[in-house]
């Protein structure tokens, strides 16, 4: 059976490179972005060369109230393209940066970060466990920006 993985912030840098490289080794993945549905539908377009599905949706991972309504795209998008109610994997990847200096950095930024980095990913796996495949696996990445402080 195809292996499924959803791979948040799936449109550029490590999270494209990450979902092609599931397409790579065979699998079918379903790839999130905030506001860059072109890029999106790129990627999904280089997945489709490979030979493998792939769907974009729409999500902003700082918005937990909106994780209900995910999931349940998921769970629809699951079923229309796969005819299944369950993934493989979850690849919590969406991430920003924050570039301003420690002493200078604010509260709203600090913020942002923790509810993207943190926050987010918390409750963005909560809300898709019912889905995830049982013996599944969560992966948690960061970026090289973290070895980086201003």
């Amino acid at each position: 059976m195809t292996t499924i993985s959803i791979v948040t912030g799936g449109t550029r840098g490590l999270g494209r490179n990450t979902a092609l490289s599931i397409g790579r080794r065979g699998g079918d993945v379903i790839l999130t972005y905030r506001s860059g549905a072109a890029e999106a539908e790129t990627t999904v377009q280089e997945m489709k060369a490979l030979g493998r599905k792939a769907v974009a949706l729409p999500l902003d991972v700082s918005k937990v109230s909106s994780f209900k309504i995910f999931a349940n795209e998921v769970q629809t998008t699951l079923n229309e393209n796969w005819g299944r109610e369950t993934f493989d994997h979850l690849v919590n990847n969406a991430g920003h940066g924050e570039m301003a200096p420690f002493s200078e950095t604010t509260e709203a930024q600090f913020d942002s970060l923790f509810n993207v980095h943190v926050k987010g990913v918390f409750f963005l796996t909560q809300a898709l466990l019912p889905l995830l495949h049982d013996g599944g696996r969560i992966v948690n990445l960061s970026s090289g920006l973290t070895r980086v402080s201003f």
